[in-house]
């Protein structure tokens, strides 16, 4: 199916703002930054196909992930859209971590929240020890004393079910989850800031986990 689009640009030569937009979509017809007249200077469709030749075809390692605490509703909705896309197996939601069922998210996550399989459980605690207790390797993604470098992960010890568990935005993991992690790692810092986001850090280490192990 093709999608149609539209680029617009504003008349005023001194704004010259130029945007795309659904050509199913009616524009108001003036500029949204300056008011001024709107033109129609293109029109093009681009084919909403999945290239299947770029998709991963194996997939040994099986990995899932648990967010312990995650207070931003968007955070979440960001995380369970690129979830789908690295294919993760599980999504464990605990404590105050909102639910795909949340509005929100489902604006956030623009779909992608409906297909990943998930649970919620009211203690990351108690779902971390369930998770080792059957066997899976926790990876903790915190910058921390004790966390080392993602990238200095043994490929032996990747054959195993992972959970990569994420902290809260502000407090982290909680302090017993961590304790019982096999690995704390961390994305090393080039910066200033001592941390990336949690999203861009979950999409860095699922990416890392997923295609460097292969």
């Amino acid at each position: 199916m093709a999608n149609h689009y539209t680029i617009y640009q504003c008349t005023n030569s001194n704004c010259q703002l130029r945007f795309p937009a659904i050509s199913e979509n009616i524009l108001p017809g003036w500029c949204p930054k300056c008011k001024s007249p709107l033109l129609q200077v293109y029109s093009y469709s681009e084919e909403s196909t999945i290239f299947s030749s770029l998709k991963k075809k194996n997939n040994p390692q099986s990995i899932s992930v648990l967010l312990d605490n995650i207070r931003s509703v968007y955070n979440v909705g960001s995380i369970l859209r690129s979830a789908d896309g690295f294919k993760i197996n599980h999504i464990y939601l605990c404590g105050i971590t909102a639910t795909p069922d949340d509005p929100k998210i489902q604006k956030t996550g623009l779909g992608a929240e409906i297909g990943g399989v998930w649970s919620y459980s009211p203690s990351s605690l108690v779902q971390a020890e369930d998770l080792k207790k059957k066997g899976n390797l926790l990876i903790g993604l915190e910058c921390c004393q004790g966390s080392k470098s993602i990238f200095e992960l043994k490929p032996e010890i990747l054959k195993n079910e992972m959970v990569l568990v994420l902290g809260n935005e502000l407090a982290g993991i909680d302090p017993q989850v961590r304790q019982i992690c096999d690995e704390m790692v961390c994305i090393p810092m080039q910066g200033n800031k001592s941390s990336f986001n949690v999203t861009i850090a979950f999409g860095i280490a699922a990416f890392y986990l997923n295609y460097i192990y292969q």
